[in-house]
């Protein structure tokens, strides 16, 4: 159970917490990989998506901390495919723009802006995400005074980065501090290595868990 009368801020996960995440990130991906394969077409070299896929997925079990920044590893996975291409820098830099741009057309459900907007009145609400959607960019970008996120060169969820730096600008402390997320690796991990409180948020496993998702947070948190 959550202690109400310690909380000053709440900080949201963005990816499936506040959107279903999953079209988004297709939709981004399908279009930067259409693309590439132009680039490669106009070059008569052949593009293999499976060859990109299988480079991030080494990156990410490398456990570097600078891939924590996803657009960061996006693009050096790129570098490796178009290396042998012609301008291969503005090829990268623009199959990473398009990718980019897209992560940030979520479509956010009316309930949860709803309930953005009624926590809003009570609580500072911040968002901690581990991905490069920017919360500024959502159309509910007004409801956060803060955003964090690995591209600012945080680390990670459950690092306590994100979690130390939102303690540290609003001078709380971490009982004050009540994390909203889907992850229990992640959010849930990293709200426990810093010692503040957390809410499993999972509207997204279907479309029943939406309302009830919103109406059990509302309910934990009054």
């Amino acid at each position: 159970m959550l202690n109400t009368n310690k909380i000053k801020v709440i900080s949201f996960d963005l990816d499936n917490t506040l959107y279903d995440n999953s079209p988004v990130i297709a939709r981004a991906e399908i279009k930067s990989q259409e693309y590439l394969a132009l680039e490669f077409e106009k070059q008569n070299k052949n593009y293999d998506v499976n060859i990109f896929k299988e480079i991030r997925q080494t990156f990410f079990e490398s456990n570097d901390i600078a891939f924590d920044n996803l657009t960061h590893l996006r693009e050096e996975c790129l570098r490796r495919i178009c290396s042998a291409l012609q301008n291969s820098e503005s090829i990268v830099q623009q199959a990473t723009e398009i990718f980019i741009n897209l992560r940030q057309q979520a479509s956010i459900p009316k309930e949860i802006t709803a309930m953005l907007k009624n926590l809003s009145e009570r609580y500072t609400l911040v968002s901690i995400t581990n991905g490069n959607c920017d919360a500024s960019n959502l159309a509910v970008g007004e409801y956060f005074d803060k955003n964090y996120s690995p591209q600012q060169g945080h680390r990670a969820k459950p690092h306590i980065a994100m979690y130390q730096k939102v303690l540290d600008d609003f001078q709380i402390d971490a009982e004050q501090l009540l994390h909203v997320g889907d992850e229990v690796k992640s959010d849930g991990l990293g709200a426990k290595n810093i010692g503040c409180q957390f809410h499993l948020f999972q509207p997204f496993i279907n479309s029943e868990c939406i309302q009830e998702s919103i109406d059990n947070l509302i309910f934990a948190t009054q």
